[in-house]
């Protein structure tokens, strides 16, 4: 293999440690938040009372020497917020390559180095409405009408948390690379993104490297 490959390779093999020991890290949490509040399962951390910061700090409680980056700390670039690049690429609906999401304050890191972060819905299952979108991630508009296509979702997803599992300051900041999701339930389970699963059972990394606001071909 030439230098270049190795190094790739070794990159990767670093990350998807990461990635283990960061999901690893969030179960051991869920588990000791809900065995200090008397939970029947591990999901209980989600409440549909509560807000995003509340969760965040929930979390934030089950980890030593982790550190908090509240809501208005502007100023610290290690707290900074940061854009996520989707898995691959994709149409923003104005023809260029777009993000998909923002690891953005509050979240906390790690004593390891990880980046955590949540987002408590207020309403547990809901519909919601979505953007329909093609096989290249194009809007649909059937009917020419200059608006996009929607379709009414429901979903029982309460919360979601996310991580990075090398921190904001190093990239690629990207889902399937180093960012990742976990759903919690209102069946008291939680799921895994595909790109999380892959990884974990397969030790790979499963992403398109793209840059986000190039022309989509």
């Amino acid at each position: 293999m030439t230098l270049p490959a190795l190094v790739g390779k070794y990159k990767e093999k670093v990350l998807v440690t990461q990635v283990k020991k960061t999901y690893s890290e969030l179960q051991n949490a869920l588990k000791m938040y809900a065995a200090k509040n008397g939970c029947s399962d591990i999901t209980c951390i989600s409440d549909t009372n509560q807000t995003t910061e509340d969760l965040v700090k929930r979390m934030y409680e089950q980890f030593s020497g982790a550190k908090f980056c509240e809501t208005n700390n502007t100023k610290e670039t290690l707290c900074k917020n940061t854009a996520i690049k989707a898995t691959k690429p994709f149409n923003n609906g104005y023809g260029q390559t777009g993000q998909e999401d923002a690891f953005s304050r509050p979240y906390f890191i790690t004593a390891s180095g990880s980046a955590i972060k949540g987002l408590q819905y207020n309403e547990c299952p809901r519909t919601v409405q979505q953007y329909i979108r093609d096989e290249k991630g194009n809007f649909v508009d059937s009917d020419n009408d200059g608006q996009p296509d929607t379709e009414a979702v429901t979903t029982n997803i309460c919360a979601i948390l996310y991580f990075d599992a090398n921190g904001t300051q190093n990239g690629p900041n990207q889902f399937g690379a180093d960012v990742y999701r976990i759903n919690l339930l209102s069946s008291g389970q939680f799921t895994l993104g595909y790109d999380l699963n892959k990884t974990l059972t397969e030790d790979k990394l499963y992403y398109t490297p793209y840059n986000v606001g190039v022309e989509m071909k």
